[in-house]
């Protein structure tokens, strides 16, 4: 697939990163990537090792592992708790460590409730086991279901609370001292069919916004001062992203279009208009209720999906 200059490619997933870098070159020493299937779920992992690596892929130095899950809202019982599985497992490979020191978890749910699109972060926290206050009331109830610690806030965004989300998360692992922040937020595709379809995470942190141009204060363990693994569904298209891929895939390139054709594209769409499905809320709290229960599965010792209802 051709790139075209006039228009960047945007997009939050490394598996679609790791295709636009193939375009013009082999990648790089500094990035490795490699490809997987689990129970029928393509799994993509990349690793960003080197200086070079981050400059070329646009990522900072760590882990990121995409999974296409597909249209969950479609998913019987078995289909949905063999998926839960597959992510969970991958979410071990993160918090294992953190679980056999008998550490403890604070979910951030982050992006703005309100807007459907923004809410993947707030969704999730709705089916995401807290036990902080078990353990404090009920420390042999706590023992005997086989728990770890865990608490979850919605810090919001800046626009509604005039506070950084992550000065939120910092004053909370500030005062409760979790071991590890699980941050959950949405994200950009360069296509729609991605679009609540897959879930991405990594080792790195996040920065709220960054998908829409919108940037806020990263929250990664520089910021927060503990480890942060950052969970993400794309749940937007950037529209000029979406035009350049249609036009490559109907064999239009660049010099076929006049001066006037482009100029005309970017009078339409500009650079900060993004596309969201408008039936995307349906979606969106399937894929936030399989992040939920993943997260359950990976961190609680021992609770079955079908038990996970009864402690939200």
């Amino acid at each position: 697939m051709e790139k075209f200059d006039f228009f960047d490619l945007k997009t939050d997933l490394a598996d679609e990163n790791d295709e636009i870098i193939r375009i013009s070159r082999t990648l790089p020493d500094g990035i490795e990537s490699s490809k997987r299937r689990d129970n029928g779920i393509d799994i993509f992992t990349m690793i960003v090792k080197t200086p070079q690596g981050e400059q070329i892929s646009g990522k900072k130095t760590g882990k990121y592992v995409t999974v296409n899950v597909g249209c969950t809202g479609l998913y019987d019982t078995s289909t949905f708790e063999k998926t839960c599985t597959v992510f969970s497992n991958i979410i071990r490979e993160f918090t294992s460590e953190i679980q056999q020191s008998g550490g403890s978890f604070l979910l951030a749910g982050l992006g703005n409730p309100h807007i459907t699109a923004d809410s993947v972060g707030a969704e999730t926290v709705s089916s995401f086991i807290v036990t902080r206050h078990i353990k404090e009331s009920s420390p042999d109830l706590f023992k005997k279901f086989g728990f770890s610690e865990s608490s979850a806030i919605i810090p919001n965004v800046f626009g509604n609370t005039g506070v950084e989300a992550a000065e939120i998360i910092k004053g909370v692992v500030d005062d409760i001292k979790p071991s590890c922040v699980i941050a959950v937020d949405s994200l950009s595709s360069r296509r729609l069919s991605r679009l609540a379809t897959t879930v991405q995470i990594c080792d790195t942190g996040i920065c709220p916004g960054s998908g829409v141009g919108n940037t806020r204060a990263e929250i990664s363990s520089e910021t927060i001062g503990v480890p942060v693994i950052a969970i993400g569904v794309p749940t937007v298209v950037n529209a000029s992203t979406l035009i350049s891929d249609v036009l490559s895939e109907c064999g239009v390139r660049e010099k076929d279009l006049s001066d006037s054709a482009r100029k005309n594209i970017h009078s339409q769409v500009g650079i900060d208009c993004y596309v969201s499905p408008k039936d995307c809320g349906a979606d969106i709290k399937s894929i936030a209720r399989l992040i939920g229960y993943s997260l359950n599965a990976a961190i609680h010792n021992g609770i079955a999906f079908s038990e996970m209802r009864d402690f939200l």
